[in-house]
Parts: structure tokens; sequence; C-alpha cells
């Protein structure tokens, strides 16, 4: 009995070094594991890769300069805006000015002699139907010009950072774009009136015809 008590004294004296050893911040053993340095590395690699995942990509233009100020694009930037922005807009404008041509044409010649609807009115009601067909088939237009646009040698889009998107000339030039193959889309889709009568002639033609009859 004698002999167990110093070694119930010796075990706690070895467990109370080792709590005040730990209290003044000292690593011993065992909380020290063999393997430690290897996990260590293990833990930094895996913080590493994480945090090139997490990481946004590095600009690939400057962004800004040495005075805070957004980098302008250049000229040939802002061409190819121009130029990507103006394609969908000519299919666009192909199929809005065709549809309301026609459509127009239609009620006038059928549902606007009926009902006595003036042409105004008729084309009115045309244009309200292509531009339900613009809203219906638009992204249709967009994805079949940008297709078709592919089979040419057309400059990639600049890669520009959103500040530079956000600029008044980028911004400007992608409007223009749209304006501009919008405008070339409406003046492309007149051609059904390459098949219409001239109403000159038919109204010429009348009073021949009514002369003749007479005769």
């Amino acid at each position: 009995m004698l002999s167990f008590i110093p070694a119930v004294t010796s075990h706690s004296t070895r467990s109370w070094r080792y709590i005040s050893s730990s209290a003044k911040g000292e690593k011993k053993w065992p909380l020290i594991h063999p393997n430690r340095r290897r996990l260590q590395n293990l833990k930094s690699h895996l913080n590493l890769a994480r945090d090139e995942l997490l990481a946004r990509p590095p600009p690939l233009a400057l962004i800004k300069k040495h005075d805070g100020k957004v980098s302008e694009p250049t000229r040939e930037q802002l061409r190819v805006v121009t130029l990507h922005a103006s394609i969908p807009f000519v299919g666009f404008g192909i199929m809005d000015n065709g549809i309301l041509i026609l459509a127009g044409e239609a009620i006038d010649t059928t549902v606007g002699v009926t009902l006595g609807i003036s042409t105004m009115c008729a084309a009115a009601i045309g244009n309200i139907i292509s531009d339900i067909c613009g809203v219906a088939f638009g992204t249709v237009i967009e994805d079949t010009v940008a297709k078709f646009s592919k089979r040419f040698k057309i400059p990639p889009m600049p890669k520009l950072t959103h500040e530079q998107r956000n600029l008044r000339s980028v911004r400007f030039s992608n409007q223009f774009g749209c304006a501009l193959g919008l405008t070339i889309g409406c003046i492309i889709g007149m051609f059904p009136l390459l098949f219409f009568e001239d109403e000159k002639n038919v109204v010429e033609s009348k009073p021949h015809d009514s002369e003749d009859r007479s005769k």
C-alpha cells in the first residue's frame, strides 16, 4: 500500500507539470503530433489552392492608372463593340419592318375595307403584330444571326473590364451599334414594297378603263 502512494503522487506531479506548462503556452508532448510538419504543409497547400480558386481572375488590361482613373479603350476596341452590337439588330430590323408592312397591307385590304379602318390604323395594328413577333422571336433571331456571322471573319469581342464597360464611350458605342444595325435592318425589311402595286398606277388606270367602257 505504501509503495502505491509514491506512484500516485509521482503521476499527479507529472500531470500538474503538464497542466502548468500548457497554461504557460508551451507546446509539449502529447500535443505535438509526430507528423505535425507534414500536416501543416498539407494545410497550407490546401489553403493556397482554395485561395487561388476563390480569387478573382486578374484583369487582362490595365484597369486603373496611377491617378486612379479607368483606362479608356482603344478606337479599335470601340469599333468592334459597335460591330458586335449592330449585327443582331440587323435581323431584328428586317423582321420588324417586314412583318409591319405585310400585316398592315393585309389588314388594310381585308378588315380595313370591311370595317372602314383607315390606312394609318391598319399600319398601327401591323406595328403591334410586328412588336409581338419581335418579343417572341427576338432571342431566336439574335442567336441565328450570331451563328451566321461566325462564318465571316469578325474580330472577337474585346475583353473589357466591368469598369471599362461602364464608361460613356463604351456605352455610346454599344447604343450607336444597336441604332445602326436597326436602321440597316429596317431599310432591308422594306423589300415587301417591291411586290406591291403602285397606287398611282392603279388610280391612273381606272379612268382609262371607264373611258374605254363608255366608248
